[in-house]
């Protein structure tokens, strides 16, 4: 296990309290020149397996997809439908990043993928409708 930071990461802080919570556990980092959102998976990650828990996993996903989104788009965003494909475990060390593609931008919904990633190995698929808000400030982190 490693504690590095690979290069082109800072730290990244999300608005949302409960991604803060979070954050405060795992230290979120975003790098800037393609919006990849990351983190160094820890022990207190993990489920009853070692590995890191589905819940989380999704969580991250989320929080991706409305960050990506709502940067991208300049959109005050909520997710309307989520969908989750798990496909590989994650341990505890592993530099896991977040790869968001946003698929269609319509009006009053948007559409996109997250990918989850260690280093090459594809460890959950999302696909996901985010609902556009008619709010002043554009923001989502989840």
């Amino acid at each position: 296990m490693t504690d590095s930071i690979p290069t082109g990461f800072a730290p990244w802080r999300p608005s949302s309290a409960f991604m803060q919570h979070l954050d405060d556990l795992s230290g979120f980092y975003r790098r800037a020149a393609d919006d990849v959102l990351a983190l160094r998976v820890g022990q207190v990650h993990g489920n009853m397996h070692g590995m890191a828990h589905g819940g989380f996993l999704a969580t991250l996903a989320d929080s991706a997809l409305g960050f990506v989104i709502a940067h991208q788009c300049q959109a005050s965003v909520v997710t309307a439908q989520m969908s989750v494909e798990y496909l590989n475990a994650v341990m505890p060390g592993d530099w896991l990043e977040a790869h968001v593609t946003i698929d269609k931008r319509g009006k009053r919904l948007i559409y996109a993928t997250c990918r989850l990633q260690v280093d090459d190995r594809l460890v959950l698929k999302a696909s996901a409708v985010f609902a556009v808000r008619q709010a002043a400030t554009p923001t989502s982190d989840g």
